[in-house]
């Protein structure tokens, strides 16, 4: 398969990524809403994250792809394959685990879920802007993806991770707090 060129992007493109991107930042907010400091500090078991560590590792790895995307983009390569829809279909999917590069690692960047939303509000509404004024064909250039397992990706399919990593990261949230109605968490 190769790419499919985007004729200068498309005002359908970018609303389609730019619908993602809403919707997957308010998904990924809702996750934690109203869970307090504490709360997100606990960890169901001492092998996984807290919701704290869940919300700085996604601000973290979109910080990171965000940086990418806006300062690395080089032109496609020729016959590249076009993976958007396996990207839109797989990257949510919890059923597959995956570990986190390093620089994705929750290392206590934030001292407060409070401050690890805000900054990743800043970042997400930072994408958004750049694909609500970007001009180029996103399709027509390309990044290497922070993680092994996707390689190089279109700038556009990128995006398409940016916005389902969110959603990936909002259903563990979710697993989270079922996790610790039902059991005694570890601070």
């Amino acid at each position: 398969m190769t790419a499919i060129p985007n004729p200068v992007n498309s005002n359908a493109d970018k609303e389609l990524l730019v619908t993602l991107l809403r919707q997957s930042r308010e998904r990924f907010l809702g996750s934690f809403a109203g869970i307090s400091e504490d709360q997100g500090r606990m960890h169901p078991s001492p092998e996984c994250w807290s919701v704290l560590d869940t919300v700085e590792h996604l601000t973290a790895a979109e910080t990171l792809m965000t940086r990418l995307v806006t300062t690395q983009r080089v032109p496609r390569t020729p016959g590249a394959p076009n993976r958007e829809e396996i990207f839109l279909r797989n990257t949510a999917d919890r059923s597959r685990k995956m570990q986190s590069p390093e620089s994705g690692q929750p290392k206590g960047r934030f001292a407060t879920l409070a401050e690890a939303e805000a900054r990743f509000k800043t970042v997400r509404d930072g994408v958004i802007a750049f694909v609500e004024q970007s001009t180029e064909d996103l399709r027509a250039t390309e990044v290497t993806h922070p993680h092994p397992a996707a390689g190089t990706v279109s700038t556009y399919e990128m995006l398409i991770i940016i916005a389902k990593h969110a959603e990936r990261h909002a259903a563990q949230i979710y697993e989270i707090r079922n996790t610790l109605k039902g059991v005694a968490a570890t601070p």
